[in-house]
Formats: C-alpha cells, structure tokens, sequence
C-alpha cells in the first residue's frame, strides 16, 4: 500500500511538475513520416518515419525506412508486380538541430540495424528470397517549416480548431542514406506533427 502511495505520489509530482514546465515553454518533440526515393547499390521507392527528441540544440532521433524495388511482368490480361527487393532500416541518430522563425536545419548520424530480403529465383513462377542482416552507419540532413508562432490547429492545414496551440504540422524535405553492405541515398518529402520549437 505504501509504495502505490509512493509511486502515486511521485506521478503526481512529475505531473505538476511537467505542467509548470509547459507555463514557460513547451518541449521540442515531433514526428514525421517521409516518402521519398533512394538509389545506390539499393534502390527502389522509400517510406518510413521518424520520432525527434530536441534539447538544447542536440538532435536524438528514431528512424524506420523501408526501401522496396518491384519490377514489372508481362501478363496476357493485367500486368503483374512482384517485389525484387526490400530493405527495413531501424536507427537511432545524433545529431545538431538549429532553428529560424518557422524554419530549421539539422543533420545526424548514427546506427542502425538493416534487414534486406532479396529475390534470388524466380524460374517457372516460384519466387525464392535470400535474407541478409547487417549493421549500418545512417545520416540525414533536414530542412523543415512550420508555424513561426502560436495558432490555431489546423485540419488539412484549413480548418483552424482551438485556441493557438504550439502543436503544428510542419512540412519538408530530407536528405539520408546508410552505409553498410547494402548502401543508398535518397530524397524525400516529410509531413510531421508536434512541437517543432520552443513558443
């Protein structure tokens, strides 16, 4: 009983605690996906997405691209697509985060975990993949706009709902890739949701 007490006690201090915090300025904490295309010793249409945690300047981000090349057959009624190849990249980067009014720049680096299935068969219609796993170095460079200030949320970015709020879309554009057995590099469009500054 006295440590549900405690531990009651304790998220009710860090909950008044957080909501005095959020009085004076609000945490950098956004989402976003992207989609884009890589190309490189992979290639193939991009997605993914990525979670950022700013403090200070320092970037810290979680990052799931998938990498998926399908190639065309040739079929007597409706054409047919089969996957040739599908790279799933989990990272976590470093990096520095500077921001401008409505806009910012950042870069990052780190690890990441690859996993690539590859078609390796496909003789008389019987698709055999190989699978590979491996560890890679991934970066990115962002450029990223939002709302220079306090509004209204906005539904499709049109329908404002609410009081103003530091809680936006932002939208932008990303330069990444991965260095491991299986590299690439891509450009992509990012949508994100969050809180992109300090208001």
């Amino acid at each position: 009983m006295k440590k549900k007490a405690l531990i009651l006690g304790f998220m009710f201090f860090i909950g008044l605690n957080c909501f005095a915090q959020e009085e004076k300025t609000n945490p950098i904490v956004f989402g976003e996906i992207i989609i884009g295309y890589s190309n490189g010793s992979s290639k193939g249409v991009t997605s993914g997405g990525t979670l950022n945690y700013q403090k200070n300047n320092y970037l810290f981000s979680y990052r799931y691209l998938e990498l998926s090349k399908i190639r065309r057959q040739e079929t007597q009624f409706l054409p047919d697509y089969i996957q040739i190849e599908s790279v799933r990249e989990q990272a976590l980067l470093f990096g520095k985060r500077i921001v401008e009014d409505n806009l910012s720049y950042s870069y990052s680096a780190g690890i990441a975990y690859v996993d690539r299935e590859f078609l390796i068969d496909d003789t008389n219609g019987v698709l055999k993949y190989n699978n590979n796993q491996s560890i890679g170095f991934p970066f990115e460079l962002n450029i990223k706009w939002f709302n220079a200030k306090k509004e209204p949320f906005r539904i499709y970015e049109m329908i404002p709902v609410g009081k103003p709020t530091s809680f936006a879309n932002s939208i932008g554009f990303k330069f990444y890739g991965n260095v491991s057995k299986t590299s690439f590099v891509g450009l992509g469009i990012t949508f994100g949701l969050g809180w992109h500054k300090n208001y």
